[in-house]
């Protein structure tokens, strides 16, 4: 692919070693994942993520109870920078200071490719979260995607 007709939306540096623009090859709806092929993906290799049939499309999400506001946001700022690296955008949903929901799709495709099954994998490895402790307690499924606790803080004598 030659640079005038490369994706405009990522730079050279972004893109696959023969110079492809990754996330723009899955503009073409076969990319699109069927619904057993992405349970199957989603099983196996993401398992802390949902799919959810919202306005017609397959979409795959995540949902966490972080352990304060400032967690929450680490987690989400993390993400972001991630999301941002790969050219590949997440929803990112906040509420009640703490309720984090990714959302992720190819919103070009509207719907789920490769692309989406990979970042999640991505996001899962490389963002540990500050969960609330009975979030995860309920959740033990995600254990060892947490981050590590603080040291205790020594007192002062």
């Amino acid at each position: 692919m030659s640079d005038s007709t490369a994706c405009p939306y990522v730079p050279p540096s972004k893109r696959d070693s023969s110079g492809n623009c990754v996330p723009c090859e899955s503009l073409d709806p076969s990319s699109l994942m069927s619904t057993p092929n992405l349970e199957a993906a989603v099983n196996s290799e993401c398992p802390l993520w949902k799919i959810k049939f919202d306005s017609g499309f397959n979409r795959l999400s995540r949902e966490y109870t972080a352990k304060n506001f400032l967690t929450a946001m680490k987690s989400l700022n993390d993400i972001g920078e991630i999301c941002e690296s790969r050219s590949h955008h997440a929803d990112l949903h906040l509420t009640s200071y703490r309720n984090v929901e990714i959302v992720v799709y190819t919103h070009s495709v509207k719907g789920v490719t490769r692309n989406d099954v990979e970042l999640c994998k991505k996001l899962d490895e490389e963002v540990k979260v500050g969960y609330s402790p009975k979030w995860l307690k309920e959740h033990p499924e995600a254990v060892g995607t947490e981050a590590p606790k603080a040291p205790p803080k020594e007192s002062s004598a």
